[in-house]
């Protein structure tokens, strides 16, 4: 397990960074063994969203634009029908699109896999794990 630095995001994603401390379980050289652990000591925290979450808020706001449109439109009658259907599958493309965005999130993905896992990592022991990190 090596130590890398991490970006902490006001959403509460993340963003590996680079390795600052190699393991003594290194497999060859030049060669990690694949698992991450943080180093606290080189932790930044940036006060924006990261960029899926921009993108994310972007297609709500789009998403918001189009739901107006329809209830606007709906007040004026048959005048608008195409424009009114249109308007509506643009509205559930955009929110089948923020849904998958949504699960793209690493916090997602991780607790995801974390649930699946029952918390193990990489198949060693909690124990081993803290004895590597006081090395």
């Amino acid at each position: 397990m090596c130590y890398f630095a991490r970006t902490d995001y006001r959403c509460g994603d993340w963003r590996w960074g680079n390795m600052k401390v190699r393991c003594p379980r290194q497999p060859r050289m030049g060669e990690t063994c694949g698992a991450k652990l943080l180093d606290t000591e080189n932790v930044t925290r940036v006060d924006d969203d990261c960029r899926l979450c921009q993108e994310i808020i972007i297609k709500q706001r789009r998403l918001q634009r189009e739901r107006d449109n329809i209830r606007r439109w709906s007040l004026e009658g048959d005048r608008f029908r195409a424009s009114i259907e249109r308007a509506q599958r643009e509205a559930k493309q955009l929110e089948q699109t923020i849904e998958e965005m949504r699960n793209r999130r690493i916090s997602v993905v991780v607790s995801q896999n974390w649930q699946n896992n029952r918390g193990q990592l990489s198949g060693i022991p909690a124990s081993e794990m803290v004895q590597m990190r006081r090395v």
